[in-house]
């Protein structure tokens, strides 16, 4: 009895291959859109990027645009004064 990799068709092999790699891209997304969910970490990564790139005033701009919008949305129910 032959083995089933050789008695599949390349063809076939190339799909499961492609599907394999499409799964894993969706869990990476879904992993990143977890991860960038929390606004916390959104503004993290803004002033990092200040940080490293912040000559430009279009770039300050965006960012500080950016910050505010999502300070919006941080829960400040757990601050302690």
């Amino acid at each position: 009895m032959l083995h089933p990799i050789y008695t599949t068709s390349f063809v076939d092999r190339e799909m499961f291959e492609s599907n394999k790699r499409y799964r894993k891209s969706q869990e990476v997304k879904k992993e990143m859109e977890r991860h960038l969910s929390q606004p916390e970490t959104r503004i993290g990564y803004a002033f990092s990027f200040l940080n490293d790139f912040g000559d430009c005033e279009e770039s300050r701009t965006k960012c500080y645009n950016k910050i505010a919008e999502w300070s919006d949305k941080l829960d400040c129910s757990e601050c302690h004064f």
